[in-house]
C-alpha cells in the first residue's frame, strides 16, 4: 500500500529586475528574456569563498550594463 502526503511546491510566478524594478509575469514574453545569475562563489572569489550571490536583470538593463561586452 502507498501512503501519500501533501507537499507544497513553490514556482516562479514573476520576475523583478534588480536594477530598474520592472516586473514581468510568467505569461509575459519579457519573462523569458530576463538574465538570472544565482551561484555560490568558490575559492579566491572577490565576493568571498562560499558566499551566495544572485541577480535578476531585464533584457534592457543587461544591454545597458553589459552591451559593449556581449558577443
Amino acid at each position: 500500500m502507498k501512503i501519500l502526503s501533501r507537499t507544497e511546491v513553490l514556482s516562479i510566478s514573476a520576475k523583478k529586475c534588480d536594477c530598474c524594478g520592472e516586473i514581468s509575469n510568467v505569461d509575459d514574453a519579457e519573462f523569458n528574456e530576463f538574465l538570472s545569475i544565482d551561484r555560490v562563489c568558490g575559492y579566491a572569489s572577490v565576493f568571498g569563498d562560499g558566499e551566495h550571490i544572485a541577480v535578476d536583470l531585464c533584457q534592457r538593463c543587461v544591454k545597458n550594463i553589459l552591451g559593449e561586452w556581449i558577443r
